[in-house]
């Protein structure tokens, strides 16, 4: 793919949620191009549509009107099988709650998605060990998440997301549960890979020192982006 060409693309992105008889409009007309080695920053007040505004980025859930390209593909009139198959090869999703599966270790849970993107399983595994040991995370690869910090939980998280080689990031204040310190940690490790992998990263935050680390800044008010 072309660097031309954004990895995603929002046009004209419109979501309105109704409450019995009264509507409430939450993204009145979004434009948005995150391009290859970009990370961006979304940041707003709480209840502003952030999270919205990235399901709909993720195919997650269908706006009321507008366009959602990824890689240069219209996702818009898209089945609910293309969705899946456009997510599972070019989409990474890291969240607040790390959404670990608990049966599996740390290592088995960056492996499920590769082998459900019809990865060998060998391969896999190569490719979850090489992510978790950048991760700082070799000596905790058979660990099952309730023996993990919370830090190490969304570092996994992490890793798994970025286990498929996706083209996209998306983020959902992917340090909000974390103190201080280790949120500085683990932003840094999820900064250093994406820009490292050329990914186009689409990240959450209501943390300015770290919205001021990214590439540039957009603030969601009003159901309306501006550049900061």
């Amino acid at each position: 793919m072309s660097d031309t060409v954004p990895s995603l693309a929002l046009r004209g992105v419109r979501r309105t949620f109704r409450q019995g008889r009264s509507e409430l409009e939450i993204l009145k007309g979004i434009d948005l191009t995150v391009r290859p080695g970009e990370v961006v920053a979304l940041v707003g007040p709480s209840g502003a549509g952030k999270s919205t505004m990235l399901h709909i980025a993720g195919l997650l859930e269908s706006p009321d009107s507008g366009t959602i390209e990824i890689c240069g593909q219209d996702c818009s009139a898209m089945g609910d099988e293309q969705r899946t198959l456009m997510r599972r090869y070019n989409l990474g999703f890291v969240y607040q709650h790390h959404h670990l599966l608990p049966e599996f270790s740390a290592l088995e849970n960056v492996i499920v998605p590769q082998i459900i993107a019809g990865i060998p399983y060998k391969d896999a595994k190569d490719r979850a060990q090489e992510i978790l040991n950048w991760m700082g995370l070799s000596d905790r690869l058979t660990h099952r998440p309730a023996r993990l910090s919370g830090g190490e939980q969304q570092r996994v998280a992490i890793a798994r997301a970025l286990s498929t080689a996706p083209k996209v990031m998306l983020a959902d204040e992917p340090t909000g549960n974390l103190d201080p310190h280790t949120a500085e940690e683990v932003f840094t490790i999820l900064l250093r890979l994406a820009r490292g992998a050329g990914l186009a990263a689409l990240i959450a935050t209501h943390n300015p020192a770290l919205a001021a680390r990214m590439d540039r800044t957009l603030r969601l008010t009003d159901g309306f982006l501006f550049p900061e």
